[in-house]
């Protein structure tokens, strides 16, 4: 496909050609008379008349090379200013992933551990791991995802107990002194997954039905290639 620049010397040309003749036919009414007027008692009418259109046109030419090639200067910079910006992709940012809640934690951290989004395995109504995939999968639940909340790379949206108590996004700040319960995770049901406070001690829930962003969470496998 030819692109604006491929047509860039057929432009100048034309506006050479144009500029040098509106310059000469300008030249020719303004100083016409006055030339032929001044050569015409040393050299005759004729020469003079000669010597004026000589003038004419190299006036209009000299006029006209100037004009083109200052805007041909012109262009070429701006020309190299455009694709610069296209190459480094700054000439169209891209759109910010727009995080939502439309995902539960426990599905994400599921796409996490497994690669994909499917749920772990149950066995007899529990989850199907071995001692070395529970260590990872507590390491993962209860440091890492907390750590990912804390830096606002995962957005975490939780429900305080209660029954009129609204899903809200929690702020990174909360996760400096919460957790994800491992626990209640083994309990493989979305809805019992909530936070606790990282001292422990057995108390209620401080968050639960915790709930993501999927974007986020594609996102953040992406750069790590999960």
């Amino acid at each position: 496909m030819r692109t604006s620049s491929d047509r860039f010397p057929i432009v100048l040309t034309l506006a050479a050609f144009v500029l040098m003749f509106l310059g000469q036919a300008s030249y020719e009414r303004l100083v016409d008379a006055l030339i032929v007027g001044r050569l015409a008692p040393w050299l005759g009418a004729a020469e003079a008349q000669v010597v004026e259109r000589f003038s004419a046109v190299a006036v209009a030419g000299a006029i006209s090379l100037y004009v083109t090639a200052a805007l041909y200067f012109y262009l070429r910079r701006e020309f190299a200013r455009q694709s610069a910006r296209t190459a480094d992709g700054s000439s169209k940012p891209a759109a910010p992933i727009r995080a939502q809640r439309d995902v539960w934690l426990y599905d994400a951290i599921c796409r996490i551990f497994i690669g994909r989004w499917d749920q772990i395995r149950l066995q007899r109504g529990k989850l199907d791991l071995d001692h070395a995939d529970r260590a990872v999968l507590q390491d993962l639940v209860a440091r890492h995802i907390r750590q990912l909340a804390a830096e606002g790379a995962l957005p975490i949206w939780g429900r305080k107990p209660g029954y009129w108590a609204l899903w809200e996004l929690v702020p990174p700040a909360f996760w400096r002194l919460h957790q994800v319960d491992f626990q209640s995770f083994l309990e493989a049901d979305p809805k019992l997954l909530h936070a606790l406070p990282c001292s422990g001690g057995g108390g209620a829930a401080a968050i639960g039905e915790l709930m993501t962003s999927k974007a986020a969470v594609d996102a953040f496998c992406a750069s790590v290639a999960l």
